[in-house]
């Protein structure tokens, strides 16, 4: 998706997890991502570094390494 014009984007917790799954999990790159969500490439990759919903990374961090198993079919 192009990220021009996508100004004061609020994605929900589930957006944030899936583009998480999607990368940590699936191993899609933030240009692969982006594609399916409403926000820049730059927003995908301050939320799979970390810099950006701290909430819900170190949440799903958490979860993947206590439940490698099930994290594989969260999405």
């Amino acid at each position: 998706m192009n990220n021009g014009g996508f100004n004061n984007v609020i994605l929900t917790d589930r957006q944030v997890y899936h583009i998480l799954f999607l990368s940590k999990v699936k191993g899609l790159q933030p240009y692969q991502i982006e594609e399916q969500f409403p926000v820049s490439r730059a927003t995908i990759r301050q939320i799979v570094n970390g810099k950006s919903r701290k909430d819900c990374y170190f949440a799903f961090i958490d979860y993947m390494e206590q439940h490698p198993r099930k994290v594989k079919n969260l999405f």
